[in-house]
């Protein structure tokens, strides 16, 4: 499975339990203007008028610090007032003795105050998944 370019939304139906829902990407694709603007109002559409989400899994790069679209779907998700987590993904790409520092970071950057639980995440090695598994637990 791919994840990181998704130009739609997809729907991933999880042992007949609960969806995860991939929406479109907003950060390194090769979008023009036009199309990140489209994209945004989608992503900010779906979130408001979406009765039926329980959890907001909100991605963003571990080897990074938060990129501007970063910053400003962070807004849309807090504007949201629906309940998320910030998932600090690609855990796998740097050293295990980093990976607190880079979180913290992170963290830092997008959430001072500390009211969001923060995760690392590798899909890649399937490292930190038990601890995010048992986070969303709480919402299906």
């Amino acid at each position: 499975m791919s994840l990181g370019k998704t130009r739609q939304i997809n729907f991933y139906n999880i042992d007949e339990k609960f969806y995860f829902v991939d929406l479109p990407g907003y950060g390194y694709s090769k979008m023009s203007k036009k199309e990140q603007v489209q994209v945004g109002k989608f992503i900010e559409e779906y979130l408001f008028n979406r009765k039926e989400i329980s959890l907001i899994v909100f991605l963003v790069d571990i080897r990074h610090n938060p990129t501007e679209n970063d910053k400003l779907m962070y807004n849309y998700v807090i504007s949201s007032k629906l309940p998320f987590v910030l998932v600090a993904n690609k855990a796998d790409k740097i050293a295990i003795t980093k990976v607190d520092e880079a979180v913290n970071k992170i963290h830092k950057e997008l959430n001072p105050i500390g009211d969001i639980p923060i995760f690392p995440f590798s899909s890649e090695r399937k490292i930190y998944t038990d601890t995010m598994w048992e986070f969303i637990d709480q919402y299906i």
